[in-house]
């Protein structure tokens, strides 16, 4: 799989990052934005429900 941006929602804080691996009901994001949180106990790489997703259309 292509690496593809996504924004997603989690902790009601919203989020951007690149997926690195899809599953059947979810991916392993690396968090482009990541909040204090994300960064110390996730290392800015978090597994999201495909449900709190949406691929990003915005382009550079």
């Amino acid at each position: 799989m292509v690496e593809s941006k996504i924004l997603f929602k989690w902790q009601n804080e919203e989020f951007e990052g690149n997926i690195e691996k899809e599953y059947d009901h979810s991916y392993l994001i690396s968090v482009a934005n990541p909040n204090e949180e994300l960064r110390d106990k996730y290392l800015s790489r978090i597994v999201i429900s495909k449900k709190a997703c949406q691929l990003s259309t915005r382009t550079a």
